[in-house]
């Protein structure tokens, strides 16, 4: 009898690792989902800051026309 009540609780071992697995597996794509979800907007907002950084450095040089130092 003990060997067979090892081996239902072996099963029954077995069945919530699958049962765990199975979970991990659906947390594991809605992470992916939610990363690529990320990194898009990531690289909207970088756009973003290089536009705002290109106005900037366009704005100190008085209209892009780089001086002539007098001497």
């Amino acid at each position: 009898m003990s060997a067979l009540g090892d081996a239902l609780a072996a099963l029954k071992s077995v069945v919530l690792m699958q049962e765990r697995l199975d979970v991990m597996r659906t947390e594991q794509s809605r992470i992916s989902e939610d990363v690529r979800g990320l990194n898009d907007y990531l690289l909207s907002v970088d756009k973003r800051v290089i536009r705002i950084e290109t106005m900037i450095e366009m704005s100190g040089r008085n209209g892009g026309q780089p001086r002539i130092e007098e001497r």
